[in-house]
């Protein structure tokens, strides 16, 4: 089980801090439940505000869940090369109100790039990133850039900013993770039509969803094809 320890006081601005020993877990499917230490006791709803929540949506794009020799759920980062017990997707929890479903974001100094662009497809995105050959601008200028953004790294030193895109041009050696992860993904048997970045699913552009655009695409396919195969004798 993912956990994670709270600790201040109980005179707090934000709802969701717990009080002094207690700790916020996920089961293996994804709820949230929390643990008070003090009383040796666990329970669904939160000790403040009354509510259940759980996990939204799936991994972020390079996590993976693991199970240690104790049982424990623990979770690592390949980007980061780094694991951890605590579910990265507790920074997207919904609360279990089906009437009035709200989802809150909570992200901290522990929170990645690669986590706050889950899910999302910048394919035809321009992004220009000042000092990206290191530190903030480097991490902005990946995450965009592994995301499907055309990234233009503005630098002062140009040895330095080369350096910079072969580092990130590096990361790409993970671009087949989607493909093998919608051709093996047992939850992804017998669906179709759908639309997967980063191995998240996406929503498509407009342009491709085009029903006049499919045609064209599938009639130059066609051509292609037949020249490439050469004409068919009569």
């Amino acid at each position: 089980m993912a956990a994670l320890r709270y600790a201040g006081l109980d005179d707090t601005d934000s709802e969701d801090e717990l009080p002094p020993g207690w700790e916020q877990r996920t089961t293996k499917d994804g709820w949230v439940y929390y643990a008070n230490h003090t009383e040796e006791k666990t329970q669904w709803e939160h000790p403040k505000t009354g509510k259940r929540k759980r996990i939204a949506g799936d991994l972020p794009y390079g996590w993976e869940q693991e199970t240690d020799e104790n049982g424990q759920v623990f979770f690592v980062d390949h980007i980061n090369k780094r694991t951890t017990y605590l579910d990265p997707r507790l920074a997207f929890t919904v609360d279990d109100n089906p009437t009035k479903p709200t989802t809150r974001q909570r992200y901290d100094s522990s929170t990645t790039a690669m986590e706050i662009l889950q899910g999302r497809d910048f394919s035809g995105k321009v992004v220009v990133v000042t000092g990206a050959n290191s530190g903030i601008g480097f991490e902005t200028a990946k995450t965009f850039a592994l995301h499907g953004a055309h990234v233009i790294l503005a630098c002062r030193n140009m040895t330095r900013a080369n350096e910079a895109v072969s580092r990130i041009l590096g990361e790409w050696q993970q671009g087949a993770a989607t493909t093998v992860y919608c051709a093996a993904a047992p939850e992804l048997e017998g669906l179709g039509g759908m639309y997967f970045n980063n191995c998240c699913r996406c929503m498509p552009s407009t342009e491709a969803q085009s029903e006049d655009t499919a045609r064209a695409l599938w009639a130059l396919s066609e051509r292609l094809i037949q020249e490439g195969l050469g004409s068919p004798s009569g």
